[in-house]
């Protein structure tokens, strides 16, 4: 290139006729910030699946009565311990990928939209979103609620596991999603995967580990 030439992005014309505009130059990528919903509340479970495995590795295991491994006390903690932990590895580490607009991925413009006028993605990674502190309240409220104030107070077991999951699919779902799905149809949904959850659960626990659930 000579001295004194300036390199510009080549025309794109749109398709208005006579008229054509120069895209934009791709803009840096924004600095992301390790407080994230995810990596925060990877970080919650962590160490609250330590604890639970740490709890259930020194509890008895009750040797000297002879029975079975299966039903070692300790045994169905521990795996939800690990359980609990290796999800929060997943929600610490896992990286997203960047919304697709017009053919192109964050950080490039891309020809697209109404009339062929061209659409800037901003490059922002989904998962890098700011932690959504009411999202993560009303979580651990539905979790205190079901674990710590309902359980063992005369309600069957399975009735409570199916709402637990039944109100934390319904108030937790993706709230970009929310507008494109009809009410109905979440519900439905919902509904579905919590009694099929509440049944595996109950079934689980008392046919496999032999534990008896309130």
């Amino acid at each position: 290139m000579r001295p004194g030439l300036l390199k510009t992005a080549p025309p794109v014309f749109t398709n208005r006729p006579g008229t054509m505009t120069h895209p934009p130059l791709p803009r840096p990528a924004p600095a992301r910030s390790w407080a994230t919903a995810d990596h925060i509340g990877g970080l919650i479970w962590l160490v609250f699946g330590a604890a639970v495995f740490y709890g259930s590795w020194t509890m008895d295991r009750l040797e000297s009565q002879n029975i079975d491994p299966v039903t070692a006390p300790g045994l169905v903690p521990g795996l939800v311990g690990l359980g609990i932990m290796a999800f929060a590895l997943v929600l610490l580490f896992r990286r997203g990928t960047p919304p697709v607009i017009g053919g192109h991925h964050g950080g490039t413009p891309a020809v697209g939209g109404r009339e062929g006028h061209l659409i800037e993605t901003s490059g922002e990674d989904v998962h890098d979103q700011p932690a959504n502190w009411g999202r993560m309240a009303l979580s651990w409220a539905l979790c205190v609620g079901f674990a710590g104030l309902l359980l063992g107070r005369g309600l069957p077991f399975w009735l409570l596991a199916g709402a637990f999951v039944f109100l934390h699919i319904l108030f937790l779902d993706d709230p970009d999603r929310i507008a494109e799905r009809p009410l109905a149809r979440r519900v439905l949904i919902a509904a579905i995967i919590a009694a099929g959850t509440a049944a595996a659960v109950t079934f689980v626990f008392q046919q496999i580990f032999l534990v008896r659930l309130p």
